[in-house]
């Protein structure tokens, strides 16, 4: 069995005996499981030799909490947890949450924008609308003659009056 060493990033191979929960390497795809040592242990009663093989089991984290460690302890068996998996679980728990919590406040911001350039769009239409409304009217009013088709031109009385005004000193401009 493959675990790790002292020194970082080195593993060696040991007896499962030797295993314990500091040591031991879990498989990336394997941390939502119960990694433990089991074995219902015997010895030789006259050489003291252990005749019992110890095995690493993998259970699934709701059977083993809901019944099968009490049923192994039942039966004899003396059991190692080499992983627990609750807290992955939890770290994967608050990943998904701020994953979520991401994804709505992008929404909300998506949601904002689209509101923004809808209520842009309504406000050019609206004055557009307006413009459109605006020269229809007066259309209809040189139409009908309220308002003179043309501007009224100035008589040459009025244009001499207006350039002596400006060429006045005080005058203002």
């Amino acid at each position: 069995m493959r675990v790790k060493t002292a020194t970082e990033g080195k593993t060696k191979d040991v007896a499962i005996t030797d295993v314990t929960p500091e040591n031991y390497i879990v498989p990336s795809n394997e941390q939502h499981l119960y990694h433990c040592v089991i074995e219902v242990r015997k010895f030789d009663s006259e050489t003291g030799k252990r005749l019992s093989v110890p095995r690493i089991q993998k259970f699934g984290k709701k059977s083993f909490e809901n019944g099968i460690l009490d049923a192994l302890k039942k039966q004899g068996y003396t059991i190692t947890v080499l992983h627990d998996p609750n807290e992955y679980v939890k770290a994967q728990a608050e990943e998904k949450a701020a994953r979520t919590a991401a994804q709505q406040k992008a929404a909300e911001e998506k949601a904002a924008a689209d509101a923004k350039a809808k209520a842009e769009a309504e406000a050019k239409a609206k004055a557009e609308e307006k413009a459109a409304l605006k020269a229809e009217i007066l259309a209809e009013l040189k139409a009908a003659g309220v308002i003179p088709a043309e501007p009224a031109k100035e008589t040459k009385a009025d244009a001499k009056a207006k350039a002596e005004a400006e060429d006045k000193p005080g005058a203002k401009k």
